[in-house]
């Protein structure tokens, strides 16, 4: 066949071979005639596929995991942000006990406003997660104390906190300020 001046050969199969489907795996199986360079390369691109299908699993997986860490790490860093704001808020708190001690006595409307915002502001802290650690009449611990003077008392007594001298807080399980108290020891 000819096109201006150009010819072309169109190549006829040979009836005597048959025809190699387009895709063996939509066949289900390899022809009879393949060759074992055939078989190998099937087998080949199955466990290649096979490798492929387990490095996607194990990406999906890691992937998870990194979800789960980056989850925990950002509450893990709220909760220390909030936690440095309590701690940085507590003297403020302090700072109230002390205007409405000095001021206690009295009725005036100066305490009884003060009296309001320190309890507001409290209350608002408590709900937020700080809670006072009661020392009064515990055992000492030096997790949560911090001894600054002892006092002579009675043997049962001994170990004890005496007396608190400032107040010490815990922001969700996390020591914020340890109380700073007096403790019973052994009179001599």
């Amino acid at each position: 066949m000819t096109k201006k001046g150009k010819s072309y050969e169109i190549p006829v199969e040979d009836a005597n071979e048959p025809a190699l489907p387009l895709r063996d795996d939509l066949a289900g199986t390899l022809p009879a005639d393949a060759s074992d360079d055939q078989a190998e390369v099937r087998i080949g691109s199955e466990r290649s596929l096979e490798e492929a299908v387990d490095h996607l699993r194990r990406l999906q997986a890691e992937f998870a995991n990194y979800k789960k860490r980056v989850d925990r790490e950002r509450l893990e860093t709220g909760a220390w942000a909030q936690s440095m704001l309590v701690e940085k808020l507590l003297p403020v708190l302090d700072d109230f006990d002390r205007a409405v001690a000095a001021l206690e006595g009295e009725d005036s409307p100066a305490l009884q406003g003060l009296t309001l915002i320190r309890d507001k502001l409290l209350r608002v802290l408590s709900e937020a997660g700080l809670k006072r650690i009661e020392a009064v009449g515990n055992p000492f611990d030096p997790d949560l104390h911090e001894a600054l003077m002892t006092e002579p008392v009675e043997p049962e007594r001994v170990g004890t906190v005496v007396m608190e001298l400032s107040p010490g807080f815990q922001f969700k399980d996390r020591l914020v300020r340890p109380a700073r108290v007096q403790v019973g020891v052994e009179s001599e």
